[in-house]
C-alpha cells in the first residue's frame, strides 16, 4: 500500500468512528447506553475524531514508505463497530431482563447500604416541631395529586422506614415495562413492573421490579403507566413494595428508558 492510500485509510477509520459517536450523540440514541452525564463527552469525542480525520487527509506524506498497518487497523477497529451498529437492537429485550434477574431487594443494588439508625435527640428535649422537611417540598406530583415515583424509589422505601412513610398508602404513578409474575402469584392477579436502573452505562443496568396487583396483561416489555396505592406488605420476613393498581395503561416509550 502506498503512502497516500495508507493516509486515506487512516482518515476513513477516524471518520467512521467520529461519525458514529457524533450520530449517537445527535440522534439521542446514546441514552440507551450511557448515563446522561457522559452524553456531551461522547458528542465532543465524535467531533474531535472527525477533525482528526480531516487533518489526516491533508498532512503531507513526505514520501514515506508503504505501510500495511492502517489496513489491519481499519478491519480491527471499524468492522466490529459497523457490525455492532447493524445488529444492535438499541434496547433490552425480555430475554436480557430474565438473564440479568429481576432485582426485588435493595441489597442487590450496587452501592446500597441500609439507613443508619436515627440520631438520638439532643440534650434538652425533642426536636423542635416543624423542623422536619415537608414531603410536599421534594416529592413530584401529577396534576391530580398523585406522587410520581420510580420503581427503585419504592424498592429503597421497602427497607427504609423514613422513606416508606412518604409513599405508604399514598396514591402514586409509576412508569415501567410489563413482565409476568412467574413466582409468588398463586391467584394470577399480579405482574411485575420493571425499569432498568443504571449507575454508569448499559453494562451495569439492573432490572428493578415492583409487583403490581392487577389482572391486566400485555406482551412482555410493553411500556405502561400504572396508578394506584403504594403498599409494603411483609413477604418471607421482609417488606416488599406492592402497587394496588387503579389504572394500567399502555404508553409510548419514554425518552429516557433508564433510571439513574
Amino acid at each position: 500500500m502506498n503512502a497516500r492510500a495508507s493516509q486515506i485509510l487512516t482518515s476513513a477509520t477516524l471518520a467512521i468512528w467520529g461519525g458514529s459517536l457524533a450520530w449517537f450523540g445527535f440522534s439521542g440514541r446514546i441514552a440507551a447506553y450511557l448515563h446522561p452525564a457522559f452524553h456531551p463527552w461522547v458528542l465532543i469525542s465524535g467531533i474531535i475524531l472527525l477533525a482528526l480525520a480531516a487533518g489526516a487527509l491533508v498532512v503531507p506524506t513526505d514520501g514515506r514508505p508503504p505501510c500495511n498497518r492502517p489496513t489491519v487497523s481499519f478491519f480491527v477497529l471499524v468492522v466490529p463497530l459497523v457490525a455492532a451498529m447493524a445488529v444492535s437492537p438499541g434496547g433490552f429485550g425480555a430475554t436480557a431482563i430474565t438473564n440479568r434477574g429481576l432485582v426485588e431487594d435493595p441489597g442487590q443494588l450496587t452501592g446500597y447500604s441500609p439507613q443508619a439508625d436515627p440520631a438520638l435527640a439532643l440534650v434538652g428535649g425533642p426536636v423542635a416541631e416543624g423542623t422536619m422537611m415537608d414531603p410536599n417540598t421534594y416529592l413530584k406530583k401529577t396534576a391530580d395529586g398523585r406522587i410520581k415515583v420510580q420503581t427503585v424509589d419504592l424498592l429503597y422505601a421497602s427497607a427504609e422506614p423514613t422513606m416508606r412513610e412518604d409513599f405508604e398508602n399514598k396514591e402514586i404513578e409509576v412508569v415501567g415495562q410489563f413482565m409476568p409474575a412467574r413466582l409468588g402469584n398463586p391467584n394470577g392477579d399480579r405482574f411485575q413492573l420493571v425499569r432498568l436502573f443504571v449507575i454508569c452505562c448499559a453494562a451495569d443496568a439492573r432490572p428493578v421490579a415492583v409487583a403490581v396487583e392487577s389482572r391486566e396483561t400485555f406482551p412482555e416489555m410493553t411500556w405502561l403507566r400504572v396508578t394506584g396505592r403504594a403498599t409494603f406488605p411483609v413477604v418471607s420476613g421482609r417488606r416488599s413494595p406492592l402497587i394496588v393498581a387503579d389504572s394500567v395503561k399502555e404508553i409510548d416509550p419514554p425518552e429516557e428508558s433508564f433510571i439513574y
